[in-house]
């Protein structure tokens, strides 16, 4: 099968090259990277991948372990989507580089890989990328997952090509697995138990906040939105949750003047529709950073700027939650020192929606009523939440795996 699909990659790349080619030649960063010609003019020590932005998270808690154990090391990191890039770019030292990752093509990633050169290649969560796996594999180089998950769905689908994947995952050095369950159900495959073990979750690692009130300040002036009035922050929302929240600012508003809310979506195309979407409200609104006081709701129009709208928040509501999305980053209030509420709909973040209700960081709300409620608690201050500090990083999931790869950077 991996032969199979060796074949049908580089025949699909020959199809889309030209087109690929002449994006790439008219400066689309994506063309780009896909194409492999965003690359560092330097060989790196770490080659370091993640899917999208919640893996971006993971992999910049590791990036600042390894830079603060290691300061002279190089990184070279990659995403899949654009989202992902301009994240990392946001979250990441400056001196990280950073691009979107390669089409999946065997001659492709042996001329990237050949660059780069790589000493040791690391891998966020489950990104099964063959060509990559083969290519660093016939280099010798090291391939390390972090994060590890697999799905009880990913695991069924995982199913129809287990004697492929299991020839994949024997490549791999070292397994470093968010869970037992994780863990078991990679070994449901072949995979060696040896090469694995449970460190737990990256994401509990990021580090905290540090919310002096002169920062909240400066952000709260970029907003226009005075330090006494009670701000809620409601970031990723998708369609759907919008309409909800405004319904339940517009009640809320009417008996709590004092309320601002700040509409962050997950995908700017939306910014229309969801402005179309106000106006029909009669809420008064206004554009982030437009210099005007914003006497109701405030609209986001770009990207990298909710870990600090996080901190000047008072509450914050974090969208694909109410819907059937599964969940988005429902961890980055908490590290922002802010408490967080979401919807049911949790799949994709299941993990973080306990660690939060059992540490008392948020809650959970049904629906748009009691979402009204709790934001009507938090402000009369009948309902209260606990303030994430600082964990101890030495026996954290990030340190495991961040001294495993700095062991083995000084052996190969």
């Amino acid at each position: 099968m991996i032969l199979l699909y060796r074949l049908l990659t580089f025949l699909l790349y020959l199809l889309v090259y030209p087109w690929a080619r002449w994006r790439a030649a008219r400066r689309d960063e994506v063309w780009r990277g896909r194409l492999g010609l965003d690359l560092p003019p330097h060989p790196v020590d770490l080659w370091m991948h993640a899917a999208s932005v919640g893996e971006i998270r993971v992999i910049s808690n590791l990036t600042a372990f390894l830079i603060k154990s290691k300061p002279d090391i190089r990184v070279h990191v990659t995403a899949v989507t654009r989202t992902g890039v301009e994240t990392a770019r946001a979250v990441l030292p400056r001196r990280v580089s950073v691009a979107v990752l390669p089409l999946d093509v065997l001659p492709l990633f042996t001329r990237v890989i050949g660059q780069l050169r790589p000493r040791i290649i690391v891998v966020a969560e489950t990104e099964i990328w063959p060509n990559l796996i083969g290519a660093a594999a016939r280099r010798g180089i090291p391939i390390i997952l972090v994060n590890g998950r697999m799905t009880e769905s990913s695991q069924g689908k995982y199913r129809f090509m287990a004697r492929s994947l299991r020839r994949l995952l024997s490549k791999y050095e070292r397994f470093f697995f968010k869970s037992e369950a994780d863990r078991e159900r990679f070994l449901s495959f072949g995979l060696d138990p040896s090469k694995g073990v449970v460190a737990g979750d990256m994401k509990f690692d990021a580090p905290v906040a540090m919310k002096s009130k002169e920062w909240v300040e400066e952000i709260r002036a970029e907003l226009g939105v005075a330090m006494d009035r009670f701000l809620l922050v409601a970031g990723s929302t998708r369609p759907g949750e919008e309409a909800v929240l405004l319904a339940v600012f517009a009640e809320l508003h009417k008996k709590y003047p004092q309320l601002r809310m700040v509409l962050a979506p997950r995908h700017l195309e939306r910014l229309d529709e969801v402005r179309r979407l106000i106006d029909t409200t009669n809420i008064p609104s206004c554009l982030y950073g437009d210099g005007r006081a914003c006497e109701a709701v405030s609209l986001v129009d770009r990207m990298g700027l909710l870990n600090d709208l996080y901190q000047a928040a008072d509450l914050a509501f974090v969208g694909g939650t109410l819907v059937e999305i599964g969940g988005h980053n429902i961890l980055e209030p908490v590290w922002a020192r802010t408490p967080v509420l979401f919807g049911p709909h949790l799949d994709n973040v299941a993990d973080a929606a306990e660690y939060i209700i059992a540490n008392d960081y948020g809650a959970m709300v049904k629906d748009g009523e009691e979402l009204k409620r709790t934001i009507s608690d938090v402000i009369e201050k009948r309902r209260t939440f606990a303030e994430k500090v600082e964990s101890d990083s030495g026996r954290s999931a990030t340190a495991l795996a961040g001294n495993y790869i700095l062991k083995r950077l000084a052996d190969v």
